[in-house]
């Protein structure tokens, strides 16, 4: 038995109940999960905007200590501190061999229904099935994932800080350095900046980039903005291209990362970069769409890519991140802007409805 938030209705608070986790399947892991951020997608889900099965354990950004190893799990050890990612890919398929283990199918089983990789979850509630948000399910004390969806990190990271680099810092770093290809001398625009876009920034900085403006209409965001490495910060609103393209000698940025996932912003987006630049769209939702193509895109010769999980390869990636964090290069515990207890879970997710900070982050 385990403590767990469950979430059973749109809009409506969560649930603390004791449920069952069952006893790891060969190529699983349990974990004690130790703290968890909160993230859009899960306010999302928890909103009513994006549509997902119930009862479900929502949380997909966590860290912990590994409690038991399943049958043939051996690069993994009780007591191993852990990052998880529902990226466990495969290995083997066409897009893993290619080096673009983020569009692997294997997970998306994960995101998309909600399980694990073979359709079940470890989960129940008195004999009922329960699914765990992004086959991870981190607002529970204790889950069960897949060997590959369990990261091992360095226990000096504090673990608040390391259940951030399983989501927001994984894709707003890799939507600068890997998905927008961001390169010493370039200049970067950031759309939203909450923990994705604030770690596009970080991303930039870190890849070399010397202009890197930050938009958002949070002032405190802003400013940790600045303190993460923008050169220049706007507040969001009709002019921003005009903004953008005074700031880069009238050409536009040469990458621009969108995170908001609005509409209007996603039409900025592509009018604020360059001729022959790159707007990155990370947060764009559906029915969000590239309006008139022809003369934004083929005429200027724009690239407009799409970032899934910031194309991130996670062992290799996650590691990388822990480096940079210990050389003092990638800031991680600033991006810890409040914390609450496990009892405390709904007022976390509140705190991330009402855009505050950074990232809440849940301590079991």
């Amino acid at each position: 038995m385990t403590r767990a938030a469950l979430f059973e209705q749109a809009g409506a608070p969560l649930r603390l109940a004791e449920i069952e986790v069952a006893s790891p399947g060969p190529g699983e892991v349990v974990v004690d999960v130790a703290a968890t951020g909160v993230c859009h997608s899960d306010v999302g889900v928890f909103s009513g905007k994006l549509p997902a099965p119930v009862p479900l354990v929502l949380g997909h950004e966590g860290a912990g200590v590994v409690a038991e190893v399943g049958a043939g799990v051996d690069d993994l050890a009780v007591g191993d501190h852990v990052v998880l990612s529902w990226l466990a890919n495969c290995g083997t398929c066409y897009y893993c061999q290619r080096a673009e283990q983020h569009l692997c199918g294997r997970p998306r089983t994960m995101l998309g229904a909600h399980t694990l990789p073979d359709g079940s979850t470890r989960m129940s509630l008195d004999g009922t099935p329960v699914r765990q948000f992004c086959g991870l399910g981190t607002f529970s004390q204790r889950t069960v994932v897949p060997a590959g969806a369990a990261i091992r990190i360095s226990d000096r990271v504090p673990i608040a800080s390391a259940a951030l680099l399983g989501c927001g810092v994984l894709t707003g770093f890799g939507a600068a350095v890997k998905t927008g290809g961001v390169r010493v001398g370039d200049a970067v625009a950031v759309i939203g900046c909450g923990g994705v876009g604030l770690n596009a920034v970080q991303g930039a900085r870190i890849a070399g980039a010397t202009t890197i403006i930050a938009i958002d209409v949070h002032t405190d965001r802003l400013a940790l903005a600045t303190r993460l490495g923008a050169t220049h910060t706007l507040t969001a609103g009709p002019d921003v291209v005009k903004q953008v393209q005074r700031l880069t000698g009238r050409r536009g940025a040469d990458v621009v990362i969108e995170v908001a996932g609005r509409q209007e912003t996603v039409d900025q987006a592509v009018a604020m970069a360059r001729r022959g630049g790159t707007a990155v769209l990370v947060g764009a939702g559906p029915g969000v769409g590239v309006v008139e193509v022809f003369n934004n895109v083929v005429m200027s010769g724009k690239t407009v890519k799409g970032c899934l999980y910031g194309s991130a390869y996670v062992k290799r990636d996650i590691p990388q991140l822990v480096e940079l964090y210990e050389r003092g290069a990638l800031l991680l515990d600033e991006l810890v802007t409040e914390t609450f207890g496990f009892d405390d879970i709904a007022k976390a997710v509140d705190y991330c409805v009402g855009e505050n900070g950074a990232r809440a982050v849940v301590l079991s």
